[in-house]
């Protein structure tokens, strides 16, 4: 019987520190009950139980304050960092068992295909969805938590994201109807945008996607280029080149997915390549992200080679 009185004692009730942890960092019972969910005198229950535990009093308590005495605080110096990793660990693995969610865009979604192949035969227990990303959102669901790393066109210059390898490089082309004159060209200059009506990007495109991957406003030369209304997808964009009398600037991507019997790609030299780029939250703790990122980055590289 003294063995188990004994075990009784020594034995830790997660919710009592859990309960003497948050009241450390609130000093107000009202307060840690709001956070932990649970009645006041709960609460205060789990606390005089923990202190019963001990054997001393831990918590100091007037009807104007709450505070810890140097037993408290001798306690929770130790349980704080052990209490931090077990609610690590347990997000961690909550997290690794919902999966790893990647994020594309329609037409580079090729450029993940080895990185998810090589994930999947190394982490066979980790499942992973796919989800294509709108271009008037791009950042959208990685702040909103629906997926875990995505893929995007350069430049990212967003300060909560890191910016991981690059994934594939895409010249540029340029959709023009197919009953255009230019359609029959070898190949057509950012020059001679300023013969024709460019799609626009959308108001909600990031201003460095914007810039990065439309023409700009002017040819080198200095001569406006006029813009046509802007598309929020790439059907709304094939459509409106084939029956708008509008072009649109896009890369050797495009037609390996989307395509228009109206619609010819001519190529487009004057405008860089377009980058795509590996991104995640900085805050992101998935534990399978960094593994991820390095084979996509090691996939990468093959295939420069």
């Amino acid at each position: 019987m003294l063995i188990e009185d004994t075990f009784r004692e020594t034995r830790v009730d997660p919710a009592e520190l859990e309960a003497f942890v948050v009241l450390a960092e609130e000093l107000h019972f009202g307060r840690t009950a709001i956070r932990l969910g649970l009645s006041q005198p709960r609460v205060s229950q789990l606390i005089r139980s923990l202190e019963r535990r001990v054997g001393r009093r831990l918590v100091e308590r007037t009807s104007r304050r709450v505070a810890l005495n140097p037993l408290g605080e001798h306690l929770l110096a130790r349980v704080r960092p052990a209490f931090a990793d077990l609610q690590r660990a347990l997000t961690e693995t909550r997290t690794a068992a919902r999966g790893l969610r990647v994020g594309f865009l329609g037409p580079y979604g090729s450029t993940l295909d080895a990185a998810l192949a090589g994930f999947r035969a190394r982490q066979p227990e980790c499942p992973v969805t796919l989800t294509q990303i709108s271009w008037t959102d791009i950042y959208g669901p990685l702040r909103r938590g629906e997926v875990d790393v995505q893929i995007c066109v350069a430049p990212v210059e967003q300060p909560d994201l890191t910016v991981g390898p690059e994934l594939g490089s895409f010249p540029r082309l340029l959709a023009i109807a197919r009953s255009h004159p230019w359609s029959a060209r070898d190949s057509l200059d950012i020059e001679d945008l300023a013969e024709l009506r460019v799609i626009g990007p959308h108001p909600d495109v990031s201003p460095e996607f914007a810039r990065g991957f439309w023409p700009p406003a002017a040819t080198p030369t200095g001569r406006p280029i006029p813009r046509a209304a802007p598309a929020r997808t790439e059907p709304e964009m094939l459509s409106a080149v084939a029956h708008n009398n509008a072009v649109f600037a896009t890369t050797t991507a495009m037609p390996t997915y989307f395509t228009h019997p109206e619609v010819v790609f001519v190529p487009l030299t004057g405008l860089p390549a377009a980058r795509v780029l590996l991104v995640w939250r900085t805050a992101n703790d998935h534990p399978r992200v960094a593994e991820f990122a390095g084979l996509a980055a090691e996939a990468a590289v093959r295939q420069q080679a």
